[in-house]
């Protein structure tokens, strides 16, 4: 089986051709994989951050989080899913060690927790890049409470969660803030963010010059410290991060994507009913999956990187 690897601490992803196939267990599902896309975690496990956090890592270690494919095998005890249904979810990245992952042409996936049914109508190859980043979008605007008239400031809105967030909070009703280069205004405000400020000054300034009284919710993708933009909030605005900068307090959340069955059914209608639409910048085959990753980190993206598995 082909699949892209981490072989030993240290070193570059490469592509193995050599990997044993996979075999369900009673409640698993074998999965072959058609999309997947590149997150920041990807990066993370690669690099051996989460191994200098003290994760245990089962080497070779598989990378990819985001799948979407074809079940080609059910355990004995699944009942929900069958031979032919088209699927996609994510991976936790330590169950429980780092190993298994989703840049391979088969994967196992237990029924209870790590898969939904792709949505309809929608290519497998943009099912793929959606998991992660729509479920992570999807709890952090829950988070928040948006209401229709809101102001939502959000920092990190051309990446792959903050492209979903912004949709999600354009629905709500909500106007939206963010700062970002001019050359991604266009991309931006076909999304649906109101105003695009620029990435150098003083961003808290900024939005005062806007709106003298702070705006009503903060979500920031960015940065990990707490309080950065707090000068740019009302005294009571709700903020939500998926890198842990909203601190810690009331209305202020610190959100992690759980790829629950029920989170990828809504996940799934929201991409059905065309509430949400998945921006790829650029879709790499899977042995080009590393180039992939140098990419994500290396360059600036808009929206999704995505990985051509079949």
């Amino acid at each position: 089986m082909r699949a892209v690897t981490v072989d030993q601490p240290g070193t570059p992803p490469a592509l193995r051709e050599d990997l044993p196939e996979p075999t369900p267990a009673e409640n698993e599902v074998l999965v072959r994989v058609h999309a997947s896309s590149v997150n920041p975690v990807d990066h993370s496990i690669a690099a051996g951050m989460l191994a200098g956090m003290g994760l245990e890592h089962d080497y070779p270690v598989t990378l990819g989080r985001d799948y979407a494919g074809v079940v080609e095998q059910a355990g004995a005890a699944v009942g929900g899913h069958s031979p032919g249904d088209q699927v996609f979810g994510f991976l936790l990245h330590a169950n429980p060690t780092v190993h298994a992952g989703a840049w391979a042409e088969l994967i196992t996936v237990t029924e209870e927790l790590s898969i939904g049914p792709a949505p309809d109508g929608i290519d497998l190859a943009l099912a793929g890049a959606a998991p992660l980043a729509g479920i992570s979008a999807l709890t952090a605007i829950d988070a928040l409470a948006l209401s229709d008239g809101d102001v939502l400031l959000v920092v990190g809105a051309a990446g792959g969660v903050g492209s979903l967030a912004v949709q999600l909070a354009a629905h709500a009703g909500a106007g939206i803030l963010a700062p970002a280069l001019a050359e991604d205004e266009t991309f931006l405000r076909e999304l649906g963010v109101s105003e695009v400020l620029p990435r150098d000054g003083d961003l808290a300034e900024l939005v005062r010059e806007h709106y003298p009284d702070g705006v009503d919710a903060l979500l920031d993708l960015v940065n990990y410290a707490p309080g950065t933009y707090d000068a740019a909030l009302k005294p009571d605005a709700r903020v939500a991060s998926s890198t842990g900068a909203a601190g810690e307090g009331p209305g202020r959340t610190n959100v992690m994507a759980t790829p629950s069955p029920e989170n990828l059914q809504r996940l799934g209608a929201l991409l059905a009913n065309g509430t949400l639409r998945i921006p790829v910048q650029a879709t790499y085959e899977l042995a080009q999956a590393p180039a992939a990753l140098a990419t994500l980190v290396g360059a600036h993206t808009r929206g999704k990187v995505a990985i051509q598995v079949q």
